[in-house]
């Protein structure tokens, strides 16, 4: 049974768009469990708006790391937090637990050893290990918090979907009758992009066949990748790229019937939205947790020795081959994607 004491209860991930996600199912349990708790999360202010309209978070702790953590420490003590979970384990992060003085601290168990031997080694001692979701969640296991996990979740706000159906109707489409298939080709680690003119040859595709029109999603750094993209095709698309809010992004992509992606924030997004998902995978593997959760999800990769070379990402290929996406067909992609249209 759950310890009832907790009033005031702090939840720390600082990082990224995807992590942030994946703690949701903890605060649905959260909130379940301590019903008259209040809620607060610890995160970097750009990610703010990605839990500005949870139900479950009371208040949001913005986290300037460009400057001194001592005003962020401060703040925190004031408000006399009875629990806190460490959800990063950053140097940041643990500073701020350390600091904060809460009655009891817990933090999740990160695997750092064991993901060093998969990553280096080749040697999976990973192979049953939950996914990051439910790695999350064994800290509650010592408060005898035992619920089953949620999916994961975010939520829209109404300005966010009227101010997307505006941007729709500027680029001539309406939402009511146009299906859309949504397209993110970026990632901040140049080994997780699978190439765009694969990218643009299935998403053709698949839109075809299904008489979509294709948006394509990403921020400013992606811009390059629209352009080629544009290149390869020859149908319309959206042009949403850099010109969206991170919950504009989610309004729009909640709209879509599909996301051809990598591994990447945006995949997390639309899986909690229910988004169905194909996701290209390279470098990383489902062994280090991170795999779409409890979602309508199919993932595209190739079986290689070397998988894993990162736990995260690379800006190069350790071997100069990049095989792990160079071999992945866009017909692979297509048969992925139909898989979840029927």
């Amino acid at each position: 049974m759950a310890h009832s004491g907790y009033r005031h209860i702090l939840v720390i991930r600082l990082s990224s768009l995807g992590d942030i996600i994946l703690t949701t199912p903890v605060l649905r349990v959260l909130r379940q469990s301590y019903p008259e708790a209040r809620i607060d999360y610890a995160l970097k202010a750009e990610f703010q708006d990605v839990l500005r309209a949870h139900p479950c978070v009371d208040r949001l702790v913005p986290v300037d790391t460009r400057q001194p953590l001592r005003h962020t420490i401060r703040a925190l003590r004031e408000t006399h937090y009875d629990l806190v979970l460490d959800l990063h384990r950053t140097l940041r992060s643990v500073w701020l637990y350390h600091r904060s003085r809460a009655r009891r601290r817990l933090a999740y168990r990160k695997y750092t050893l064991r993901r060093a031997l998969l990553v280096h080694g080749k040697w999976n001692t990973l192979r049953h290990a939950p996914p990051v979701p439910e790695r999350y969640a064994l800290p509650l296991r010592r408060l005898g918090v035992t619920t089953p996990l949620p999916p994961t979740e975010i939520h829209v706000e109404a300005a966010d979907v009227l101010a997307v159906e505006q941007f729709l109707a500027d680029a001539g489409f309406k939402t009511m009758t146009q299906p859309f298939i949504a397209v993110a080709p970026g990632s901040r680690w140049q080994t997780k992009q699978w190439p765009v003119a694969r990218f643009a040859a299935a998403a053709q595709a698949v839109a075809k066949r299904h008489d979509a029109a294709i948006v394509m999603l990403g921020d400013r750094h992606d811009r390059q990748l629209v352009q080629e993209f544009q290149q390869q095709v020859a149908m319309p698309i959206v042009d949403a790229v850099g010109q969206l809010s991170l919950m504009q992004t989610a309004a729009l992509l909640q709209q879509c019937r599909l996301l051809l992606c990598n591994d990447s924030g945006l995949m997390h997004m639309a899986t909690a939205l229910r988004v169905p998902v194909v996701a290209v995978f390279g470098p990383t593997v489902q062994a280090l947790g991170f795999y779409p959760f409890q979602a309508m999800a199919q993932v595209v990769s190739q079986p290689l020795s070397c998988r894993p070379c990162t736990t995260k990402g690379l800006h190069r290929c350790p071997l100069g081959h990049h095989d792990c996406m160079q071999r992945i067909a866009p017909e692979q992609v297509v048969a992925a994607a139909e898989s979840l249209l029927v």
